[in-house]
């Protein structure tokens, strides 16, 4: 008998589910929506792309798309493109920029790989 898939999308791993509870018992609403959308990400994504996905061209625009509408990384980028308009020299406003740019990308990928491993020892302890 050959198997269908079901339409039906995939319900979230309990465990995500429990950390989104507790997210929204510390008034953490945003941190809760978040970790919410992103786990229906990951649901998708997975199967199809594996788990080093963070700059994928598929995945990338919806991570940025939850961090800024639920995590403010919006206000933080207008923080710091208001900060940097000051600086009236083109070549130095261009070393901190670029700078900050190699920064945040070493940021970003550190951050994707302690999620990851955050995420499977997690998971590892639901396991005992």
């Amino acid at each position: 008998m050959a198997r269908h898939r079901s339409r039906e999308p995939r319900p979230l791993p309990p465990l995500l589910v429990r950390l989104i509870q507790a997210a929204e018992d510390s008034n953490t609403p945003a941190h809760a929506i978040a970790l919410r959308k992103l786990g229906a990400l990951a649901l998708s994504a997975l199967p199809t792309h594996g788990v080093f996905i963070a700059n994928h061209e598929e995945v990338a625009p919806v991570i940025e798309r939850v961090g800024k509408e639920h995590l403010g990384l919006e206000t933080a980028r207008s923080e710091f493109r208001k900060a940097i308009r000051v600086i009236e020299q083109f070549e130095i406003r261009d070393r901190i920029e670029s700078s900050h740019n190699r920064v945040q990308s070493a940021s970003d990928e550190a951050y994707f790989s302690a999620g990851l491993a955050f995420g499977v020892t997690l998971a590892d302890f639901g396991q005992r």
